[in-house]
């Protein structure tokens, strides 16, 4: 019996998002409109992948990353994503982002903290080779959630604007990140599948 239970468990963590999302996600549930830039070079991404984690050592508080990329979501990467898992998309931008034209130009993520109402109190903003705080206090926050609705499943988000980042720290030039979002996505939880 107790075999059976902890087979049981094991079903319903791997099939636990089709009780919770439609049985069949199309590709196409994952297209999206985003163009980023930092000093100008721009990246315009046609795919968005939304994923919920708990941030450690911060109870009641979530991040809620969107992974852009320049490629599509296959039907066989799907699985993988409603259980919050975006490997094979990373490997897949690894692999293109080994040409030096592709690099800054074909993946981008924003990542917003989120409390357990998820209402937003920062937004961060990374290319490859670049980071920063675009919204780093509640003013700015609001700025960039020019239309903003997340329930927890489904996540719309409209947002353009620019943020110049303060590298004085790290001894270089400051940096203007811009941003055109558009999108409206379903928003997966990171679960650990392992036992």
């Amino acid at each position: 019996m107790r075999r059976f239970r902890t087979f049981a468990a094991g079903l319903f963590c791997a099939f636990w998002p089709l009780f919770v999302y439609p049985a069949a996600i199309e590709p196409s549930a994952f297209r999206t409109a985003a163009t980023f830039s930092v000093d100008g070079a721009e990246a315009n991404l046609t795919t968005g992948v939304a994923v919920m984690e708990a941030r450690p050592n911060a109870p009641g508080y979530s991040w809620l990353r969107i992974n852009f990329y320049s490629f599509p979501v296959t039907p066989a990467e799907i699985p993988g994503v409603m259980n919050g898992t975006i490997e094979s998309l990373e490997r897949k931008w690894t692999a293109k982002a080994s040409n030096p034209n592709d690099y800054n130009r074909s993946h981008a993520v924003l990542q917003l903290s989120v409390d357990k109402n998820f209402k937003v109190w920062q937004v961060d903003m990374s290319v490859p080779g670049h980071t920063c705080t675009i919204a780093p206090f509640e003013p700015d926050v609001r700025k960039f959630l020019q239309e903003y609705q997340f329930d927890g499943k489904e996540l719309q988000l409209r947002s353009k604007g620019s943020y110049v980042c303060d590298m004085k720290f790290m001894g270089i030039a400051n940096q203007t990140f811009r941003w055109d979002v558009n999108l409206d996505l379903p928003v997966f939880e990171k679960r650990n599948l392992k036992p």
